[in-house]
């Protein structure tokens, strides 16, 4: 698909808003303080259960992520641990 292909979807897109005037509404309903309270506990578990599911998780993939960066930093590392390598010599016929 071309970007005038693309470009013609999103414009596409942008046309099938629509302006009204209405006013637009909806139900609101009262909750009770008991309700609120229950409401409030509900969420905070499962905010608690999503840590506690997210952080291993994250752990897993920051370790992962660790022992790739140390896999490609070991071959760039001499292996001679330490020993000077001998100077390379040229492939060119004059030394250079």
């Amino acid at each position: 698909m071309s970007n005038l292909d693309k470009e013609k979807k999103a414009h596409e897109k942008e046309v099938k808003i629509f302006e009204t005037a209405e006013i637009i509404t909806t139900h609101v309903y009262k909750v009770s303080p008991v309700q609120k309270e229950k409401l409030v506990r509900l969420a905070e578990e499962r905010l608690e259960k999503a840590r506690e599911e997210a952080i291993p998780k994250i752990r897993q993939r920051y370790e992962q992520r660790v022992k790739l960066q140390q896999e490609r930093r070991q071959p760039q590392q001499p292996k001679n641990h330490g020993k000077s390598s001998p100077p390379q010599q040229s492939n060119n016929e004059d030394g250079r």
